[in-house]
């Protein structure tokens, strides 16, 4: 198991409802990300800590069968604390502090609303791209002000920026599609994306290359 793709899987929404609409789509997408190879994921959202406080509980051990997955998010799911306050920050240092005992290919947050410093979250998402981390973010809402965070984070880390539409079905459908190519991306790098050539794996392959041109300064062309 040591020497598997590692990937983190963090759902950050303040909104119950919107909320509610992901945990079930995680849960049922989860059993096609552990087919698409050996894969182990670490699961994360936030649990409450006492009567008041809030924290981000991420799985101590990585997970390697869809049906412990499944077992962990219904817990996890039992617990939640819906409508809190997520520091994106908490997530990646958490992450950042993995990568000390081994390589994680990618970090996705499914979430519809930043909080935290935005400069010191930027230095921690640096960080992580310098140990091989990409980021995937995937927007739930129409925050002007976490879309732009987001793909700053994208950005930063050679990752992508996606929004998410529960009430558009043909958006909502593309989750599946783009998280399934996300963990073949941690399987097999960028060449697995390019074999494989479907319409998700092309649309990820576009939105990290254009990540790495803008984090390079590289004039992009239409």
């Amino acid at each position: 198991m040591n020497d598997r793709p590692r990937m983190i899987v963090a759902l950050a929404s303040t909104s119950e409802a919107d909320d509610r609409f992901i945990w079930d789509r995680i849960r049922a997408i989860q059993t096609a990300m552990f087919a698409a190879g050996p894969v182990v994921i670490k699961f994360a959202y936030f649990g409450r800590e006492g009567a008041l406080k809030t924290r981000p509980y991420i799985t101590t051990s990585w997970v390697t069968d869809p049906d412990d997955m499944a077992a962990i998010m219904d817990r996890g799911r039992a617990g939640c604390v819906c409508g809190c306050y997520v520091p994106i920050t908490d997530i990646l240092e958490q992450a950042l502090r993995e990568t000390r005992q081994g390589p994680v290919q990618a970090v996705v947050i499914v979430g519809d609303c930043f909080h935290g410093d935005f400069d010191d979250v930027v230095a921690t998402a640096r960080q992580l791209r310098a140990t091989g981390s990409r980021l995937f973010l995937f927007q739930q809402g129409r925050s002007s002000h976490t879309e732009r965070a987001f793909k700053i984070l994208a950005e930063v880390t050679g990752g992508a920026y996606f929004q998410i539409n529960q009430h558009v079905e043909a958006v909502a459908q593309r989750l599946p599609g783009m998280l399934e190519a996300v963990t073949n991306f941690v399987i097999g790098g960028t060449a697995a994306l390019e074999a494989r050539g479907n319409d998700s794996d092309i649309l990820l392959l576009q939105q990290m290359d254009a990540a790495d041109q803008i984090e390079q300064g590289i004039p992009q062309t239409d």
